[in-house]
């Protein structure tokens, strides 16, 4: 029987200290990836050094890989005149979450050209590369924004191309909240007014000599008081009685 519980304690202890390592390998993967603060960015390196655009905020990503300080991500579902983008996004600038979003998961959002012709960079720069020239009322595949050296730019797909447009040649997208409502954050009670505080150490501190007084003048009388017990002659008497009868 010794031996049947020996066996029992030492697989309890085995199960305890691998448990740790079991629980992490069968944890559960995260598929998405929501975009909950403002102005957080997608990069083209895993580095974080190459920025790519903003991302919509409230709407997902989908990871692809789990690194170290950042997500591999698509953008994108691939919809129609959408094709997906592959980037970078920092951990701590996006929610992980375990379930399927409601659809959209991205904003499949199109703008229109409003000049005679809006050039498509191959960077957010005005000396940038030319991809491709799309003209007036062509409409362009909204991603993201970028401000980059006091300039804003729309990054867009159109032609078969990805590139950087001025933001004054084309329309400005109008994109609303993702259907699912975002959590609100817990506002903490205020501390209080430091100027109540202040009022209330004063009245304190006026109360305070008023209420010593009292307990120096009851001290006073109740020590008064037994004195007088003590050297009273009746006093004198009830102890010679006492002595007398004992």
């Amino acid at each position: 029987m010794s031996k049947i519980f020996a066996c029992v304690l030492i697989a309890l202890v085995a199960l305890y200290c691998i448990f740790p390592y079991c629980s992490n390998a069968f944890a559960a993967e995260y598929s998405w990836a929501r975009i909950t603060k403002d102005s957080v960015c997608l990069y083209a390196d895993e580095d974080c050094s190459k920025e790519m655009f903003y991302l919509e905020k409230s709407y997902y990503v989908e990871i692809l890989n789990t690194l170290d300080k950042t997500y591999q991500v698509s953008v994108m579902t691939g919809a129609e005149g959408f094709p997906a983008v592959l980037g970078y996004v920092r951990k701590i600038e996006a929610t992980p979450m375990e379930v399927t979003p409601l659809s959209p998961v991205y904003p499949t959002e199109r703008i229109r050209v409003t000049t005679d012709s809006a050039q498509l960079k191959l960077l957010p720069v005005s000396s940038a590369e030319i991809v491709i020239v799309a003209t007036t009322t062509q409409q362009l595949s909204y991603y993201g924004k970028l401000k980059y050296y006091g300039k804003e730019w729309y990054y867009v797909y159109f032609g078969g191309k990805f590139g950087y447009v001025e933001t004054g040649d084309v329309t400005a997208p109008v994109i609303a909240l993702h259907p699912t409502p975002l959590e609100q954050p817990v506002i903490k009670p205020q501390p209080p007014d430091d100027n109540n505080d202040d009022t209330t150490n004063e009245t304190n501190k006026q109360n305070t000599p008023a209420a010593e007084i009292l307990l120096i003048v009851f001290v006073v009388l109740l020590a008064g008081g037994l004195t007088l017990a003590l050297f009273l002659p009746g006093n004198g008497k009830k102890t010679d009685v006492f002595d007398t009868d004992i």
